[in-house]
């Protein structure tokens, strides 16, 4: 415990940073009657997805497949008979360079992929905005603390205490693709935009 009389303030900081990267993530879906065509067809759309991806500049290790899914489909309504198989192959795949996403995108789902969760803009090394927000989320809990201390008549003292709050991560924009089936004649627009860090602090202020 502070000894003396304080103050308890939160505040919060941001910053912007441009992103650099994004974390597309996508799937390529079947169904059918049978398991083997409906797997091998999904497996065939799944390579040439990533054979796309790796022509597009993707590096290996920024690849993710795992293996496929298999969900069967049943008719509850006639005592849970087996009607086919839904079989999915997530993917994941990081972008480095984000003047060629749209491309990327477009490419995919012509390879392909028919479901797209999105991709979200991140930067690879966010820690000169995180710092950023730090000083600002501390600089507003000293400006409330004054406001504070002038309020009950007394004088702000010296910082006696901070904590950083916990971090819930930046917001990151994400850019959502076309459903599948419109149209595909006009390439993917992608507009990154900045990606705004928030940081928030608790601080403890001598009141003298």
């Amino acid at each position: 415990m502070l000894e003396g009389r304080w103050i308890s303030v939160t505040a919060e900081g941001e910053a912007t940073v441009a992103p650099d990267m994004a974390m597309v993530s996508l799937s390529v879906t079947g169904t059918g009657k049978e398991l083997g065509p409906t797997r091998d067809d999904v497996n065939r759309r799944a390579s040439a997805v990533l054979d796309r991806l790796r022509e597009h500049g993707v590096a290996e290790a920024d690849l993710s497949a795992p293996d496929v899914a298999i969900h069967p489909e049943y008719d509850h309504r006639r005592g849970q008979r087996l009607i086919g198989y839904r079989v999915v192959r997530r993917m994941n795949a990081k972008v480095r360079d984000l003047d060629r996403l749209g491309g990327v995108l477009d490419g995919i789902v012509a390879a392909g992929a028919n479901e797209m969760q999105g991709a979200d803009m991140t930067a690879s090394d966010p820690s000169a905005a995180e710092h950023e927000a730090l000083r600002a989320a501390l600089a507003g809990a000293r400006a409330k603390a004054a406001a504070l201390a002038e309020a009950s008549g007394g004088k702000l003292g010296e910082v006696q205490r901070i904590e950083e709050e916990p971090d819930h991560g930046p917001p990151m924009p994400r850019m959502r693709m076309m459903a599948m089936g419109e149209s595909a004649d006009v390439p993917t627009e992608v507009a990154a935009g900045d990606l705004t860090v928030t940081r928030r602090v608790r601080a403890w202020f001598a009141l003298e």
